[in-house]
Parts: structure tokens; C-alpha cells; sequence
């Protein structure tokens, strides 16, 4: 016995047993490829036209950005992470990196999971069928397109197109909201398609790789990386439902690398505006849309207020970022009324910028603890009290475009239409339910133009990626007792994750009405709180 304790007996010398793992059934053993899937995406690429339209100036003032290039070559250089993994060294010393010393550390050994895709995405979930090539001729001819009210070549989502081409990282995060909103094209769809978690992988391994302190080039790439972060949100901001506990993560995480490398006073304090710095304060104002958005559902948020803290910074920023189309600006409604002063597009966009900055101070509101509440109220009434005043400007101008039988600036009236929404929501947002009767005369006045300002929007061109314009239905849906603008409404909220909370409200609650805080509820039944940990 003594000997067999020791390790020398049959006992010992028996081969270990543990119990196989408990896994789902793998896609190719459980269902097979929709064929039907596959002849829609067919019919989608055979539609595509595959050359840039004549005309269009694809020259910046930094240079030249060749948006139409083989996606075939570029999807072959995708298939194998530790490749990818070689070459982040070579790309953080690309043309687009910000040389920034010295470098505040990282902790990276807090990196969340969560954010990141690990083997259950990649291996369990159903397969679309589509490859890279056909992806990023869908995001380039359909999605892009439908996220500006722009003339799609000269839209900031083909200008990220062509930066994610030159870096590996970024490249894999586009193709996971590709392959993504693809599948969502399609049809409803729950979850992100097997393709969409493979790149999201190992997007997320080049990530890790790049941010280890110990193989860190000391020349980082922040546009590549800020790209990534702006995809990332793009990703998780699709996937039913809301995950808050990873946007609360994405939020901060954006947040710590901003301030650790100063990229605000970067871009705010720039004498002169190179491409580096035009181009990350463009993506930098994307991140602040894209939290402040998410704040709404009491997901993140961090990162928009520390941009509202920073009012001046922000702005600065924002009129830097503008700079990237100031000629096709110029030309835009001029070109269209020639013989009549009309405000300009870029004016048109200063006055929704600042809708999303009170956006997010309504967030803020809303959220506030007591002592807080009287300096938000001031501070809220007295911008959107400013704000009504620039929105007269896009008021007289659709007005006027109606009465000469021309058609408004498809941009005036997304502003015009979450104007009303924002008013809405203020009145709503601490001690009042959406829905609640009696309704205030000014809010059923502010409810019905609303509701006007959105249908013709509807009738004007396409709003169905547009976030705003589509929470705005949101707000007029959970507002409105009219079953017949309800009706319309659901028939025009397009974003799946707004659609789902809408009917939830409708047929869940009776009377159908809800405060903030029972939204926010049902999106993240667990804490609105602080989430601890970071990706540094």
C-alpha cells in the first residue's frame, strides 16, 4: 500500500478520466446555410455597381483616398490571427499614427471578456453565407449610403472604409458590422452571424495585442484604434437585446484611452490641421454621438459627459471635423436654390450637433441625483431655448421648399424632427411618464408636429439607419394614444432594438405609459450603476 501511495502501483499509473463538455450543437451539425440567404446576397452584389459615380471629387485637402479597391485581395489577408498579429508592429507606424510622449501605462491585465468575442460566437452561431468581398460591397453600396443624408461617396462612413483598408484591426471590426447589418438586411435576426463574431474575434486579439504594455509600439496608431472603438460600438449597439453591461465598458473604455493619450487636447489644441488630427476628431465626434446615444438607454455615457464637461474642446473639435467636406458643403444647397439665401448645410449640422449635445444633457438630467438637478434644469432650458431659436431658421426653410414645390434638405428635417422629440423627452424625463394623460397642450402641440415633421422626412428620403430620426419615432410612439400614427409609426421604425422596446411599452403596460427609469429597467434589469474595470 505504502508503494502504491507513492505513484509505482496499477492504481497510480491509470489514466485520468474527466467528463466531455457540454456544448450546443456546432452549425454545420445542427442546420445548414439558408440557400435562400445566399441567393438574396447574390442578388445584392449583382445589383451593386462596382465603379465610383462620375463627378464625385474623392480628393481631401490632406490628399487622396482611394475608397474602390479589390476587396477580393484584401479579404485573402484575413484568415489567420497570428498573421494579423505580426503585422500590428508594422501598421501602428503607418501614415495615419499620432506620435504622443510620454505614454501613460495600461493596466492590462483588466481587460473584460465581455467585450470581445471568444469560441462560442465564432463555432455555434448560424452561418450567413456570405463571404468578406460580398460584406464590404453591401456596407460600401447599401450601408453607407443609408447612414448619411449625404451623397454616398463623400459620406464619413465610405472616408472609414478606406482607413479601415489600411489597417488589419479596424478592417476586422468593419466586417463584423458588415457581415452584421447584412444578416439584419436580410431579415430579423437575433444574433450576429458566425462571420460577424469571426472578425469581431480576431479584431479583438489584434486589439489585445496592440495595447499589451510589453509589445506597445511607441508609436501608436489612434485612428486605427479610435476606428475600432467607433466599431465596436456599431457591433454591440445592434445586437437584441441592449447588452448595457458591455457598452457601460465600451463607454469607459474609450474614455481611459482618450484622456491617457490626451487626444482631446490634441485635436482642440492643433494650430494646424493636419490629416492625422482632422480625421481622429472626426471619429472622435462619431464616439461622442454614439455614447451619448447609448446614455439615453442607461448604457455608458461616461464618455459623452466627460465631451459636455469639455464644452469648448468638444466644439472646437467638431468644427475641425466639419472640415473634411467644407467644399461639397459650399456647393450642397447652393447648387440646389441658387437664386435664394438658405441656410447652409454646414449650419444645417451645427444646429443637430448641438441637438445631441442637449441630448445627452437630458441624459444627464434625467439621471442626476437631487443636488445636481437644479444646475442641469438651467443649464438644459437655457440651450434648448437657443436651440428653438436655429430651429426657426430649418422651420422657414422646409416651409419655404414646400410652398415652391422643391424638395428640403433631407438633413434639415432629421433635425427639425428630433427637435420636437427632444422637447419631449425633457418633459418626460424625471417626474413624468411617457403616455401619462391628461396630456399638456404643449406637448400635445409639440407631439403633432412631431408626428408631421417625421412624415415628411419619411416621404423625403431614407431614414431607416439614422438613429436619431429613428428614437425620435421611438419618443412619438411611446407619447402618442392615436392608434392610427401608431400604426405608421411601427411600420416605420425600422431599428429592431426600438421596435421591441416600442411594442413592449404598448401591449405590456396599462395604461400604455412608462417613466425613464422603467425604460431603462427594461433594458438593463440588473444596475444602472458604475460597471468596475476597464480595457487599460
Amino acid at each position: 500500500m505504502s508503494t502504491r501511495r507513492r505513484g509505482l502501483g496499477p492504481i497510480k499509473s491509470r489514466d485520468a478520466w474527466t467528463p466531455p463538455p457540454i456544448l450546443p450543437i456546432r452549425q454545420s451539425q445542427a442546420e445548414p446555410v439558408d440557400l435562400n440567404n445566399l441567393s438574396q446576397i447574390q442578388e445584392i452584389c449583382d445589383s451593386i455597381i462596382e465603379s465610383p459615380t462620375p463627378g464625385h471629387d474623392h480628393h481631401l485637402e490632406s490628399g487622396a483616398f482611394n475608397i474602390w479597391f479589390d476587396t477580393g485581395e484584401t479579404a485573402n489577408q484575413l484568415n489567420d490571427p497570428a498573421q494579423e498579429t505580426e503585422l500590428v508592429e508594422q501598421e501602428n507606424h503607418a501614415q495615419l499614427s499620432i506620435l504622443l510622449s510620454p505614454q501613460l501605462p495600461f493596466n492590462f491585465q483588466t481587460t473584460p471578456a465581455i467585450l470581445f468575442a471568444r469560441d462560442l460566437g465564432p463555432n455555434y452561431a448560424h452561418s450567413l453565407g456570405s463571404n468578406d468581398s460580398q460584406a464590404v460591397s453591401f456596407y460600401r453600396a447599401v450601408f453607407a449610403p443609408l447612414k448619411s443624408t449625404r451623397e454616398a461617396a463623400l459620406s464619413a462612413h465610405f472616408l472609414f472604409l478606406d482607413l479601415a483598408k489600411q489597417n488589419t484591426m479596424a478592417l476586422h471590426f468593419l466586417l463584423a458590422v458588415a457581415h452584421n447589418e447584412l444578416a439584419i438586411h436580410l431579415g430579423p435576426s437575433n444574433n450576429p452571424p458566425q462571420e460577424s463574431w469571426k472578425h469581431f474575434q480576431y479584431g479583438s486579439e489584434i486589439f489585445l495585442a496592440a495595447l499589451n504594455p510589453l509589445a506597445r509600439s511607441t508609436c501608436p496608431d489612434h485612428v486605427g484604434t479610435m476606428l475600432s472603438f467607433l466599431y465596436m460600438y456599431m457591433f454591440w449597439m445592434r445586437i437584441p437585446p441592449l447588452n448595457a453591461q458591455s457598452l457601460c465598458q465600451l463607454s469607459v473604455s474609450v474614455l481611459t484611452y482618450v484622456k491617457s493619450h490626451r487626444l482631446y487636447e490634441l485635436c482642440a489644441g492643433s494650430e494646424t490641421s493636419s490629416a492625422d488630427t482632422v480625421l481622429l476628431s472626426r471619429i472622435l465626434t462619431y464616439l461622442y454621438d454614439r455614447d451619448g446615444f447609448c446614455s439615453f438607454f442607461g448604457c455608458g455615457g461616461a464618455f459623452a459627459s466627460y465631451g459636455s464637461e469639455h464644452h469648448e474642446k468638444r466644439h472646437r473639435i467638431w468644427q475641425l471635423s466639419k472640415s473634411i467636406f467644407t467644399y461639397s458643403d459650399r456647393h450642397t444647397i447652393a447648387s440646389a436654390m441658387p437664386s435664394t439665401q438658405w441656410p447652409s448645410t454646414s449650419h444645417i449640422l451645427n444646429v443637430y450637433f448641438e441637438l445631441i449635445s442637449i441630448h445627452h444633457d437630458i441624459n444627464c438630467y434625467s439621471q442626476a441625483v437631487e443636488a445636481q438637478v437644479p444646475r442641469l434644469l438651467r443649464k438644459t432650458k437655457r440651450n434648448l431655448a437657443r436651440a428653438q431659436e436655429e430651429c426657426k431658421s430649418l422651420s422657414h426653410l422646409v416651409k419655404e421648399c414646400k410652398r415652391q414645390g422643391r424638395i428640403p434638405p433631407l438633413m434639415a428635417l432629421v433635425a427639425l424632427t428630433f427637435f420636437h422629440a427632444i422637447q419631449i423627452y425633457f418633459h418626460r424625463s424625471r417626474d413624468s411618464y411617457f403616455g401619462q394623460l391628461p396630456v399638456p397642450n404643449e406637448i400635445q402641440q409639440t407631439l403633432s408636429e412631431l408626428i408631421s415633421a417625421a412624415f415628411y422626412t419619411v416621404a423625403t428620403g431614407p431614414v431607416q439607419l439614422l438613429e436619431r430620426f429613428q428614437w425620435s419615432l421611438l419618443i412619438a410612439g411611446m407619447e402618442t394614444h392615436d392608434p392610427v400614427h401608431l400604426e405608421w409609426i411601427l411600420a416605420n421604425l425600422s431599428d429592431p432594438i426600438l421596435k421591441t422596446l416600442l411594442n413592449m411599452v404598448k401591449e405590456e403596460q396599462e395604461p400604455p405609459r412608462i417613466s425613464i427609469k422603467q425604460l431603462r429597467r427594461i433594458i438593463d434589469p440588473v444596475s444602472h450603476g458604475d460597471i468596475p474595470g476597464t480595457l487599460f
